[in-house]
């Protein structure tokens, strides 16, 4: 009887682990399409995030120039050093920001391959009970 219980439980293993053995081929396809969808995220991530470093440097070095200006004598020259230092303050923010919310969508790599995954293992507990 228990022989008979236990053939049981692993021929429903044993089916549950032949339909993953079929589709691992759909599974690394899929996963495949996920990798690259997720390193084209962080590509844009990496992409933003300099471009926050070097606007940042830019605003900073321009704020030194904006007080070095100060000194000099002509029409308008204020107006202009603020201008473009706001422009690149706007502009370090601006990329910051993209970056940041390209770093919350960190949660949501992989959304199909996981959900497989989950269902794969909900499979295989349920043959084995």
């Amino acid at each position: 009887m228990l022989r008979r219980l236990i053939e049981a439980r692993f021929a429903g293993v044993r089916r549950v682990a032949g339909g993953l053995i079929d589709g691992l081929d759909d599974r690394t396809r899929l996963f495949v399409l996920e990798l690259a969808a997720e390193q084209q995220r962080l590509t844009r991530l990496v992409m933003f995030a300099l471009g926050a470093l070097i606007a940042s440097a830019l605003a900073v070095v321009w704020a030194a120039v904006t007080l070095v200006a100060f000194a000099w004598d002509t029409p308008y020259r204020y107006a202009t050093l603020l201008g473009l230092l706001a422009f690149w303050v706007v502009c370090a923010v601006w990329l910051g920001l993209r970056a940041r919310s390209l770093l919350k969508g960190v949660d949501e790599a992989f959304p199909l391959s996981r959900r497989v995954a989950a269902d794969d293992f909900e499979q295989v507990r349920e043959a084995v009970r």
